[in-house]
């Protein structure tokens, strides 16, 4: 885990763009129309939501003078 704040900003960075590439990825299944994306593209989107999450936790907690 990292342990200053800017290491944990910078987690917490790293865990957005991957989110954000994930939702783009899951966007091109949807494309024509799909109204059911594949389970994969599903699931890879909710699994970086939560590393994303856990990392913006890690960024509240902790001494934040660090």
């Amino acid at each position: 885990m990292p342990n200053t704040l800017e290491d944990r900003v910078a987690q917490a960075e790293n865990e957005a763009k991957r989110f954000l590439r994930r939702v783009r990825e899951w966007r091109e299944t949807t494309e024509g129309g799909a109204a059911y994306p594949c389970g994969k593209a599903n699931a890879t989107v909710k699994r970086a939501s939560m590393d994303l999450t856990r990392a913006l936790v890690e960024v509240r907690k902790g001494n934040t003078y660090s």
